[in-house]
């Protein structure tokens, strides 16, 4: 709360007009995972800040992320720098992600920090100085591994591994019963999806796997899970994991088991989790065969998103 106080301090007030909303519900689901040129997005772009807001939005984001989750926010936004370099292509670069603050920072009410650019939506919501929901997220990347000023990079490889590791330990009959019959070229529940899940659950249950299998997928889970704060984390993994929530969770994949292959998807279902990982033809590199991985990934919470403000 202090942070984002210290945040809204530094800008002008044109720019505070821009980054301030009301915490509602078209406004909480107003983000996308497009470029910026394709959609407009709330508040104001790190490109147009001052070097000061830009180190107190980031010191904000930080203080409400885990340092997986900061490292995972970066280095997605370094991706895009490394876009725009690459290819010389304007659509892209580490300026143009937007922060906004929903609702009102302070003791007591909820409000809700959102940063959004190509490949990223961060919707943390906090009740006072408590954070209490870190859904929906969306991360992604393209290429999936890259190299900017020296160090190499890919934000995602936690996450893709995660569900591929399952994949690859299922023995054949366990690769059927986990196929979903649907082919997917995207995450299901992205922008401008909140609420719309499958009516029915595909897949294999979790409490048919193995245990070596079993422990594949909670680790799959924390790597997105962990990149909340880690109370917050640790509250949310203490359902997801819990024996009765475990016992009604899927694990399914479709189009193909390798993840280079465009079209390949994995998905764990679970009571409350929603975790989706698609692999997608290139944008910027869509003539070059070793650039191609192209992510999407979806962390949804079916009960707390936007901290259950909208959940019916």
């Amino acid at each position: 709360m202090k942070l984002a106080n210290k945040f809204l301090s530094t800008l002008t007030d044109e720019q505070k007009s821009t980054v301030q909303y009301e915490f509602t519900e078209e406004n909480a689901a107003h983000w996308t995972n497009l470029p910026a040129n394709s959609q407009n997005r709330n508040g104001v772009a790190l490109g147009d800040l001052s070097n000061e807001s830009v180190k107190a939005a980031l010191k904000l984001a930080k203080a409400s992320l885990s340092k997986q989750g900061y490292e995972t926010l970066t280095e997605i936004i370094k991706a895009d720098e490394f876009l725009t370099t690459d290819t010389g292509r304007t659509e892209w670069g580490s300026g143009l992600y937007y922060i906004a603050i929903l609702g009102t920072p302070s003791e007591n009410g909820e409000w809700m920090l959102q940063i959004s650019g190509h490949h990223l939506a961060e919707n943390i919501v906090f009740d006072g100085k408590e954070e209490v929901s870190a859904t929906p997220q969306f991360t992604g990347s393209e290429p999936q591994t890259f190299e900017l000023d020296g160090t190499t990079y890919s934000p995602i490889e936690t996450r893709r591994d995660g569900m591929y590791s399952i994949l690859e330990s299922l023995t054949t009959n366990q690769l059927n019963e986990a196929k979903i019959s649907e082919t997917f070229r995207d995450v299901v529940v992205g922008a401008d999806k909140d609420g719309q899940f499958t009516e029915e659950s595909e897949g294999i249950l979790y409490t048919d796997l193995t245990k070596n299998q079993q422990k594949l997928v909670q680790k799959a889970i924390k790597a997105w899970v962990k990149d909340a704060d880690s109370k917050t984390a640790n509250k949310l993994l203490k359902a997801y994991l819990s024996k009765e929530a475990l016992s009604k969770t899927y694990i399914g994949w479709s189009g193909s088991t390798d993840y280079n292959e465009v079209g390949s998807y994995v998905r764990i279902d679970g009571p409350r989790l929603w975790l989706e990982i698609a692999s997608q033809e290139g944008v910027a590199y869509q003539d070059d065969v070793s650039n191609d991985a192209h992510f999407h990934t979806v962390w949804r919470d079916k009960l707390m998103d936007y901290a259950g403000e909208f959940t019916e």
